[in-house]
């Protein structure tokens, strides 16, 4: 079995659901207040954002050797995500309960993604450790 597994499947799961949740701003964005309240406003600029980094994601996660520079990079944006995501709940005096909860629920999910790809490249990069030194011997 791949010692990358984790990895993979937490970045592919983070990539697919960056453009899941692009197309829902794109579809929705103007026409559901929650999700309008989720992008701030601007559906287009939201989803080209969320297209750009999911597609990123998905290349670091198919990728035959795994890029570990990327993926800390991916790890620390998420994490930045969530942050700002609650940053922008501290913010805004209006917003509906369902928006409220749709930004928690998608901060939640990234959260995850994000603790997961951590453990993931962790222990990918204690396995090529461990490689290299048996490759040496």
């Amino acid at each position: 079995m791949e010692k990358a597994s984790l990895l993979r499947k937490a970045l592919r799961a983070n990539g697919f659901f960056s453009l899941g949740s692009a197309l829902v701003a794109i579809v929705l964005g103007n026409s559901l207040r929650a999700v309008n309240e989720m992008v701030n406003g601007q559906p287009v600029a939201f989803a080209v954002q969320l297209v750009v980094f999911g597609s990123i994601v998905l290349y670091a996660a198919y990728r035959k050797k795994i890029p570990k520079i990327l993926v800390w990079v991916i790890i620390v944006l998420d994490f930045l995500y969530v942050l700002m995501g609650f940053v922008h709940l501290g913010m805004q005096n209006e917003l509906s309960l369902i928006g409220i909860a749709l930004i928690v629920l998608t901060n939640l999910a990234v959260l995850i993604f994000a603790t997961l790809q951590t453990l993931g490249i962790r222990r990918y990069m204690k396995t090529q450790k461990s490689s290299t030194l048996m490759d040496k011997t």
